[in-house]
């Protein structure tokens, strides 16, 4: 009985980082290569079937040992190396939207350029008025929008 209840438990927690993690990106980009991954004979629907079939990959990705089981140590070991691919798929995104010539290398230019945009849409968001100058109005008035937003997050207020 306690193996069956850890193996419904640990089955609940693979799918759920899977499914999490295509739930969190919703809001965007980011979701469309999740739903690829599910998405087993591309043919950009996902059905129940491919949902579970999916899952029951991931499952298997973490029964190391082949048991049919996934024990703390695997599971772990699991939560880990998700957590690496889709740090190092970041990554190489980031990457690849700073070399903006595509020769492998990012440059002083191709850095300061990005800093550049980043720094504009920055003060752009927070110069609400649009004239090119943020008042301390503005700046208190973008902190409490991110104190807002962190808190909408579950990160809680800093002090």
């Amino acid at each position: 009985m306690k193996k069956i209840t850890i193996a419904a438990l640990v089955t609940l927690g693979l799918g759920g980082l899977t499914y999490t993690a295509i739930a969190q990106d919703d809001r965007g980009p980011g979701l469309q290569p999740r739903l690829e991954a599910v998405d087993v004979n591309q043919d950009g629907n996902v059905t129940m079937d491919e949902i579970a079939a999916h899952r029951a990959e991931k499952f298997e990705s973490a029964d190391t040992n082949g048991d049919n089981l996934v024990s703390a140590e695997e599971f772990e070991a699991f939560a880990e190396a998700e957590q690496e691919r889709r740090r190092a798929e970041r990554q190489a995104k980031r990457f690849a939207e700073l070399d903006t010539n595509g020769d492998g290398f990012v440059t002083a230019e191709e850095h300061e350029n990005a800093a550049d945009e980043r720094m504009e849409r920055m003060f752009a968001r927070v110069d609400t008025d649009g004239d090119g100058v943020i008042t301390e109005v503005e700046r208190e008035a973008a902190k409490e929008k991110m104190r807002e937003r962190r808190g909408n997050r579950g990160f809680g207020r800093r002090g």
